[in-house]
């Protein structure tokens, strides 16, 4: 069960910059919290495996192109995301995938493409369905396109 905001930083310094949210498709819907990346014209659409750029701060519509101010993602900066599951002590250094649902990304245990699990966030109980994980982008994810 995912949180309110899907993902939050939890390290690293913030890096918000302002980016034109795509105008068409529901790709562009996007949700404060939502991770997401540059579609080929350089505007703001949902994350998609393998490519995450940074976490949305503002939402934007899959009808009309507007400012969104996005915190983007180095390799190595930490954030918290909702896991998909039960957290257990099997999370830790773990790599997970994400499914980019706007408003609602989990993360999933066992997946090789897009995050590193480093804890579980202190924020919620041991054992919490749904409960919230602290992870990285894997390096080769760390990408705006």
């Amino acid at each position: 069960m995912a949180s309110a905001v899907s993902c939050r930083r939890i390290t690293g310094d913030t890096n918000i910059h302002e980016y034109e949210g795509a105008a068409a498709g529901a790709a562009n819907a996007v949700q404060p919290g939502d991770l997401v990346r540059l579609d080929s014209a350089g505007e703001v659409i949902l994350a998609a495996t393998s490519h995450i750029f940074g976490i949305v701060l503002k939402a934007g519509s899959a009808t009309d192109s507007t400012l969104l101010p996005v915190d983007v993602l180095r390799p190595g900066d930490e954030f918290s995301i909702p896991c998909n599951t039960t957290t257990t002590e099997a999370h830790k250094g773990a790599t997970c995938d994400v499914t980019f649902t706007t408003g609602a990304q989990v993360a999933t245990l066992g997946g090789s493409t897009d995050l590193y699990c480093v804890d579980l966030d202190s924020c919620d109980a041991l054992g919490k369905d749904g409960g919230r994980l602290i992870c990285r982008v894997l390096a080769a994810s760390c990408v705006p396109r």
